[in-house]
């Protein structure tokens, strides 16, 4: 099915705000099994969604709009889809108490305005919204769908994992499946490179998406049966972690703090953290996870020389000789730590984040990572900085990734 995704409002075109839920929906509608034809951003005049709107429906399918449900003069995208397609827009009582409900239970008073999110097209599927007010909705109209979604991503995001990906399967009568493989320490291109051969195929679909520091291969396939499905995704999976194992942290797992959690729990190992220029970062990341406090003993934050020393009993001579960002500093860090907290897992950072530094023979991006264990403490150099402003929060982050990894292999070989 040719598909089209149209998101409304000024504040992103302007540039604002960052057009998340057109990448969210192309990802999952590839997913799918669904073609996407074209990607529309119209600001809030009712005129332009109008032209858009017609155009799209005579090309494709399915069309998704996202955006313009509020409660304001400006969110007109229900009433001019409804003027489009010649249907009324009715009030929906089950929308109308969610509303109400969602509104004593914060203590706000709600404004009349409100209840213009009520009303709904006539004849269509509502949605009902978990995390805001403003529901969505899906109508068939010759042979074609029109499914229209709230803005924020938290809220499109919650619906359509809940309700609208059961809609959209009953449309194709297919049965999908999907598995995430999460890479770290290879950049996109290489991978792009070493798995051209079958990036190509519709079935299973291979996508590869990044972020900040890793990649992740999504597999998705279709079928009528349940087992046709997984035998697709197995073929391609073996290929891929015969090709790129040694990158590969995880399979169908959130993050890479979850993978690391998840293996010092099996694993009954436990974790201590000292951090200078992470600035706690890991430790952050480790206890977003439920279940943590079942390997995470200790982190500390050591910014200065003095509380290396006194917390950490990094020597005196070590830092006068070295500099805090140094391999020496690194290694006493991680074994500091480790014996403090009685932990199975030591880990470090020290480094320069930017955006400047003072020593030309330490560069904005190095950082030493350390990782000690009963056996031994390994430490690890990383140059990190690409020459570009603004680099400071990448430069955490990867570290972060970096120590992580490194503490959940230390652990596997351990």
């Amino acid at each position: 099915m040719n598909s089209e995704i149209i998101t409304i409002g000024t504040e992103l075109l302007v540039g604002n705000i960052l057009n998340t839920n057109a990448k969210y929906l192309s990802e999952e509608l590839t997913t799918l099994g669904f073609n996407i034809s074209k990607h529309t951003t119209i600001d809030d005049n009712a005129y332009n969604l109008e032209t858009a709107f017609k155009d799209a429906l005579l090309k494709n399918d399915l069309i998704i709009l996202t955006g313009g449900l509020g409660p304001t003069k400006d969110d007109l995208t229900k009433e001019t889809v409804a003027k489009a397609l010649c249907k009324n827009l009715i009030e929906d009582t089950q929308a109308r108490e969610k509303i109400n409900a969602y509104f004593q239970a914060k203590q706000i008073e709600i404004t009349p305005n409100n209840y213009k999110q009520s009303l709904v097209i006539e004849g269509s599927t509502i949605f009902y919204n978990n995390k805001g007010t403003a529901p969505g909705m899906a109508i068939k109209y010759n042979n074609k769908y029109i499914i229209l979604l709230p803005g924020p991503p938290k809220e499109l995001i919650t619906m359509f994992e809940k309700d609208v990906k059961k809609y959209l399967l009953q449309l194709t009568n297919q049965i999908i499946l999907s598995k995430d493989i999460h890479l770290f320490g290879i950049e996109e291109a290489k991978v792009d490179q070493i798995l051209s051969d079958i990036l190509s195929n519709a079935n299973p679909y291979i996508g590869i998406y990044s972020k900040t520091g890793e990649i992740t291969i999504r597999i998705a396939a279709y079928a009528s049966h349940k087992d046709t499905c997984e035998h697709l995704i197995n073929n391609i999976l073996d290929i891929i972690k015969t090709r790129l194992n040694e990158f590969i942290y995880g399979i169908d797992i959130s993050s890479m703090q979850n993978a690391l959690v998840k293996t010092a729990i099996k694993s009954n190992k436990k974790i201590a953290v000292a951090e200078s220029c992470t600035g706690g970062l890991i430790a952050s990341e480790i206890v977003s996870i439920s279940g943590s406090s079942n390997c995470f003993n200790c982190g500390i934050v050591c910014y200065s020389n003095e509380m290396k020393e006194q917390i950490l009993g990094v020597e005196k001579e070590t830092l006068s000789q070295f500099s805090a960002v140094s391999p020496q500093v690194a290694k006493q860090m991680a074994q500091g730590v480790r014996k403090i907290a009685k932990a199975d897992i030591g880990i470090s950072t020290t480094g320069i984040a930017g955006p400047t530094s003072q020593d030309d023979n330490k560069p904005v991006g190095l950082v030493y990572v350390g990782i000690s264990t009963s056996k031994n403490t390994s430490v690890y150099k990383l140059l990190l900085s690409n020459g570009q402003p603004n680099e400071r929060q990448k430069i955490r982050k990867i570290s972060a990734l970096f120590a992580m990894n490194e503490a959940r292999k230390a652990i596997l070989n351990n």
